[in-house]
């Protein structure tokens, strides 16, 4: 049960080779399926043991559904020799952090972030109704508020920052995460992270054909 609970294409039902739209395509069926929306499931599973599995399957997602984290699970498990804490998503989370660009040091103290107020870019993040990733990257740009720099800010890791800004569904988590790391940034930026989220989950979900 163990081996099981470590190995995340077993639980979205996946053959290692899985190219990363059927991912995505496995996680919705298994969530569907293991939902609460779904009373069939509950004459196999007890209600406790339905929702255990859900935050399987959620933490399946989030290291398969990200090609970095992915990679790094891929190495270890096929590699055959791996115990089951180097699977566990909390350690994949740890070596990633490792192939990110920059490092910040956990001592190294940073001063306040300042920028020169330009009445038009104001104007402009005022007026905006379409938040993508780009204006958002314009916008911390501006503000003058480096990826690493906002990365410390959200607790949210670099190459999602930059994913978000990219608009780049592949290497970034479940919808219902992605969603709440924009509303992180957002908040970081001090716009109105309401109308960002609404704004930008439009345009992430067209990018995801949905």
């Amino acid at each position: 049960m163990e081996a099981t609970r470590y190995n995340y294409y077993e639980i979205l039902e996946l053959p290692a080779n899985s190219p990363q739209h059927e991912v995505t395509a496995a996680y919705e069926r298994a969530r569907n399926t293991y939902s609460g929306e779904n009373p069939a499931i509950y004459t196999i599973f007890s209600e406790h043991e339905a929702r255990e599995f859900l935050v399987l399957i959620e933490e399946a997602y989030q290291v398969l559904g990200n090609k970095i984290l992915r990679n790094i699970y891929d190495q270890r498990l096929l590699s055959g020799m791996a115990s089951l804490n180097d699977l566990t998503l909390a350690s994949i989370v740890e070596a990633s952090k490792k192939v990110s660009s920059v490092e910040v040091k956990p001592t190294e103290k940073k001063p306040a972030t300042t920028f020169t107020k330009d009445p038009a870019m104001e104007s402009e993040i005022a007026a905006q109704e379409n938040w993508t990733g780009e204006f958002i990257k314009k916008v911390r740009e501006y503000k003058n508020i480096t990826v690493e720099r906002m990365s410390e800010i959200t607790k949210i890791n670099s190459w999602y920052v930059k994913a978000i800004e990219k608009t780049e569904p592949d290497n970034l988590p479940a919808v219902v995460f992605v969603r709440g790391y924009v509303i992180q940034i957002a908040r970081a930026l001090g716009v109105n992270d309401k109308v960002v989220a609404e704004s930008y989950m439009k345009n992430f979900k067209k990018a995801l054909g949905k």
